[in-house]
Formats: structure tokens, C-alpha cells, sequence
């Protein structure tokens, strides 16, 4: 078609009718317009001129003056949009543009994208500069821009109520200055949770805002030792006390506004005296307890002062004190413990240690503190291991790309915790199934001792006294030594079938072979498939065998 050929497309009653249509059938957009003596007239050209430089599509829009309602539209040429006609840009292509943004999207690291990039498109050259642009450009896109206090606060009451189940929402928050902030984040759906545990843990992480802000989390670990997060709250103090009366304070707060029964009755954390002074403030009623983990730790840290054959010894006696089951247990067998260690004068300066530390000040580090609990705080701080390596990217955001980040975690959580929901009841593994049903098999039923009730005394695999007489230690509660406290110990168990038992397994994994055991013994419990636990055997293979093939010679 010459270019000097203008098409009528189609008249409309304004102009305005006349550019929307245009604007809304053609890909162009406006670049002059000419006031003549009787008319005026719109140009239009390809909105891709930039891209293709041939291409001589346009559209005119003509306003007669003397009839403003009769307007013209007329076009001429079409697009030319070819490959090779394609104007050379300096920007990365297209397609490899589109795969950035897709991959920015899947939450892929720069070190991945480029990978991909190099793999799927070996043909053409990226420029570090250009793709590391294009990834913070494609980062900062639909993400809320916080760069001042006024910006967090609006983020904050934006957020301030649950518009649906899993969406975040920000019930609390003070935003003051960088020095003084404290947002606290949940879902209703995980948050609800607290009312099927009386036990919560508390942990700080850093290193994941640029602006240096800890982030608390919350939750609870269920029957099945599987942590649930409650909530998060993101704090300008470094775990000072008030920083946690504030996450305390808001625990209770919802639950009420929630109308959710919210009863704590152990806190689960490292050391900090900061918890202990707000969990004495807010959960007086509480027990306070230490994360077995970190105990040991700070022990091994201390151990330069005694020497390595003592530390061997110290060892060994504060992983089986820290098998006690009771209060009681626990109180005597410390004293039986500082009684043997002080009748060695090297062992004085960590004898000093440990009694200040874990016995004065924080002593609720062994497994009868909360009996069928947690006893550590591992399961809350791998969590925080998941979040800087699948959503930060152990990488310090920017609060513009760490609040969308946090809806992101509340989310998954959040779904999560229906198609996993909170466990009240300890699940029987297959592999404490089959433990059970081969201790089943050769357990003496007549040295099970039933003590009262349904509680019953069961002689361990090293046992070293009878049941009864075990029994009468514990009732008396006198032992000559800690080495004749670790014997008895360690020779029997007491069991509650498909409850509890003071084994080392049944305290920390609440299901062992002796808790099921008895319940097979007493028909209160049956394997789900017993083939499964039934050896497959050797064939016997036909003729004589060869360990006896020189049997009949002389």
C-alpha cells in the first residue's frame, strides 16, 4: 500500500471517543498535533517505534472546527514488526528479561538465575552489571516502598486487621523511631493454635533486615515433636526485657480479643535473663526453662577448668542428672552430685560454676521440668535456619523486601498448619512398631512389677537390682553415692502403657518400645500389620550342609 493512502477506519461523535477507541484497537500512541486553518489533526504512530524503527503504521484523528461531532478517524500502512527489522537495544533481550522475572518471582538467588541463564540461553553474552539491575529492579516491583517511619506505620495499619484466614495481619505495633519499634505479626489460623498447648519457646534471629532489627518468633512444639509458629515480632531492641513483656503482653492481649484460652505454663528459651524477668511479670505462674542444648554447651566452654579425665567424668554425670523424671529426683541427685565432686579438689573452680549457674540461677534444664515436653529449643532455631535460607536468601533486606517476605512465611505457615495440624496425641511410628514387637518377644513378663494404678516397673537390659527393690530406693530415696544414683537410674523404668516412660528414649521421644510393649502384653494395643515385622528367613537349600560335610570321616 503507498504511504500517501489513508484509510477510513471510522467516525465518532468527540475526540475523546475517537482516542479511546484508538488507544483501545491499536497498539500507538500520540506524537503530534496540528492546528490547520479548519481542522485539527491527532497523529499517532506504533508504540514500538522504539523497538521497530520501520515500522510506518498510523492513525490520524481529524476535528473538523465547524462540526466538532463529526470525527474522522483514518489510518494508514500497517505494523512492521519484524525480527530482523528489530532495532539493536543495549538492555538484555526479551526473553531472557521475561525468564529473570520469573525466576525473581520463584525466589531464586542471583548465583541461580545466572545458571539458568547460562544454561538455557547459551547463545548470547549477559552482562553481570546489566543482569545484577535488572534483578533489583524486578526485587523493588509490587513491593511496598518503606523508607521512612510514616511508611511503617501506614504498612502497619494497613495490616491491622485479618481481612481472611491466612492473610498477616498486625494486631500490635509501635513505630517511633529506628530505636523503638515493635511490630507484632500472626495469622488467625496460627495463631488459634495456642490454645492446645501450655508450652511456649521464644528465640531471637538476626541478620535479616538491613536495618539491623531482630526478629522474635513464637510457637510451640506438638506431640509429635514438630514445631508450630504462632507469630513473629519484629523488635529495635537487642532481647532486653522490654522488648518481651511487649510480645508477652500481646500474647495475652489477642487471646482475650480473640476470645482463645491461652494458658502458659512453661517458657521454653536459651538464658537470657531478659525472658526470665517478663516471664516472671506476665506468666508469674510459670516455670522458666533452659534449653538443654545450650546448657551443655556453655558447660564444654568451661571445661579448660578441670582437667580432660575430670571433664570426662563431669560429663558423663550431668547427661544422666539430666535424665531425672521428678523434682525430687533431680534435687537429690544434685546433692549427691557436688558431694562426689567435691571429694576431688580439681574439680572446685567448675564445681563453683555449676552451682552458681545451673543450679542457683537457672536449674530447670532436665527432663522432669516439663515431663512429655521439649527439653531443648532445637526444633524453634532450625526454624530460623529456614528462614534465612529459603526466604532471605541469608541475604540483610531492605524492609520494602522484608515485609512481603514476611507474608510470604505467614502464608505457608499458615496453610500448613491444616494439612498439618497440631498433634495432642503421639503418634506410633513404624520403627517403634517394630522395637516394640521384638521386645514384646522376649521381655520376662514375670519381673514387670505394677506398682499402683496403671503404672508398672519395668527392669531395663542392664538392670543390676530386681524391680521391687528398685521400687523401695525410690519410695526411700536414699542412695549411698551419684554412681549408686546412676545405677538404680538405669535398671529399671517406670512405664504407663501408652503414656509415659523414664527411659532415655521415652522421656524425649514420649513413645518407646516399653510404653507400647505393655500395652501389646495387655491387649490395650495391636500391631497394624505384622507382616511387616516378620523375618523373611534363609531357604534351606538342598543337600547336606557344608558346616557338618566332614562329619562321617574318621
Amino acid at each position: 500500500m503507498s504511504t500517501k493512502e489513508w484509510t477510513l477506519i471510522r467516525t465518532a461523535q468527540s475526540y475523546d471517543e475517537a482516542k479511546d477507541f484508538v488507544k483501545s484497537r491499536f497498539n500507538v500512541c500520540q506524537y503530534r498535533r496540528s492546528d490547520l486553518n479548519n481542522q485539527t489533526k491527532y497523529s499517532f504512530k506504533c508504540s514500538e517505534y522504539r523497538k521497530y524503527p520501520l515500522c510506518s503504521f498510523e492513525i490520524k484523528i481529524v476535528v473538523p472546527d465547524n462540526n466538532m461531532h463529526c470525527v474522522t478517524i483514518i489510518s494508514r500502512n500497517l505494523h512492521e514488526h519484524e525480527e530482523n527489522e528489530r532495532n539493536p537495544i543495549t538492555r538484555l533481550p526479551s526473553p531472557i528479561r521475561k525468564t529473570v522475572s520469573n525466576h525473581v518471582k520463584c525466589g531464586l538467588s542471583q548465583s541461580q538465575i545466572k545458571t539458568s541463564l547460562i544454561t538455557n540461553y547459551p547463545q548470547h553474552s549477559i552482562n553481570q552489571d546489566k543482569l545484577h539491575n535488572l534483578i533489583v529492579y524486578e526485587r523493588r516491583k509490587d513491593r511496598p516502598e518503606i523508607f521512612s517511619i510514616h511508611d511503617l506505620q501506614n504498612w502497619c495499619n494497613e495490616h491491622r486487621e485479618a481481612k481472611e484466614l491466612h492473610s498477616t495481619f498486625v494486631p500490635f505495633y509501635n513505630v517511633v523511631d529506628i530505636n523503638n519499634i515493635f511490630v507484632f505479626f500472626t495469622t488467625k489460623q496460627l495463631f488459634q493454635q495456642i490454645q492446645l498447648t501450655t508450652y511456649l519457646q521464644v528465640d531471637a534471629t538476626y541478620k535479616v533486615t538491613w536495618n539491623n532489627l531482630p526478629l522474635l518468633v513464637f510457637g510451640s512444639t506438638d506431640a509429635n515433636r514438630h514445631f508450630k509458629p504462632f507469630g513473629m515480632a519484629l523488635i529495635s531492641e537487642d532481647e532486653n526485657t522490654e522488648c518481651y513483656l511487649k510480645l508477652f503482653n500481646s500474647i495475652k492481649t489477642l487471646a482475650v480479643q480473640l476470645n482463645l484460652q491461652c494458658l502458659v505454663n512453661q517458657v521454653m528459651s536459651d538464658g537470657a535473663p531478659a525472658i526470665t524477668c517478663a516471664q516472671e511479670m506476665i506468666f508469674p505462674n510459670s516455670r522458666r526453662l533452659m534449653c538443654w542444648s545450650h546448657m551443655i554447651r556453655n558447660c564444654q566452654k568451661h571445661r579448660n577448668l578441670v582437667t580432660k579425665n575430670d571433664w570426662q567424668i563431669i560429663d558423663k554425670d550431668i547427661h544422666t542428672l539430666q535424665l531425672a523424671f521428678t523434682d525430687d529426683l533431680f534435687d537429690r541427685g544434685v546433692t549427691l552430685l557436688l558431694q562426689k565432686w567435691s571429694l576431688i579438689p580439681t574439680m572446685k573452680r567448675f564445681v563453683d560454676y555449676f552451682t552458681e549457674q545451673w543450679i542457683s540461677k537457672i536449674r530447670y534444664w532436665y527432663e522432669g521440668a516439663a515431663f512429655a515436653k521439649p527439653s531443648t529449643n532445637n526444633r524453634l532455631e532450625s526454624l530460623n535456619g529456614i528462614i534465612k535460607q529459603k526466604y532471605t536468601l541469608r541475604n540483610k533486606l531492605h524492609l520494602s523486601t522484608f515485609l512481603p517476605k514476611v507474608e510470604t512465611m505467614l502464608f505457608d505457615w499458615s496453610e500448613a498448619s491444616i494439612t498439618s495440624p497440631f498433634a495432642t496425641l503421639t503418634d506410633i511410628t513404624p520403627a517403634v512398631e517394630l522395637s516394640t514387637y521384638k521386645w514384646s518377644l522376649n521381655v520376662n513378663q514375670s519381673e514387670i512389677l505394677n506398682w499402683f494404678n496403671n503404672y508398672y516397673i519395668v527392669p531395663s537390659s542392664t538392670a543390676v537390682i530386681t524391680t521391687s527393690t528398685w521400687l523401695d530406693i525410690y519410695k526411700s530415696s536414699q542412695w549411698a553415692s551419684f554412681d549408686d544414683y546412676a545405677a538404680w537410674k538405669s535398671s529399671c523404668w517406670l512405664v504407663s502403657p501408652l503414656t509415659s516412660c523414664t527411659c532415655p528414649i521415652g522421656l524425649k521421644e514420649y513413645r518407646c518400645k516399653h510404653s507400647v510393649g505393655l500395652a501389646i502384653l495387655f491387649n490395650m494395643y495391636q500391631i497394624t500389620d505384622k507382616t511387616r515385622y516378620t523375618p523373611l528367613g534363609k531357604r534351606k537349600t538342598p543337600g547336606r550342609p557344608k558346616k557338618v560335610r566332614t562329619a562321617f570321616l574318621p
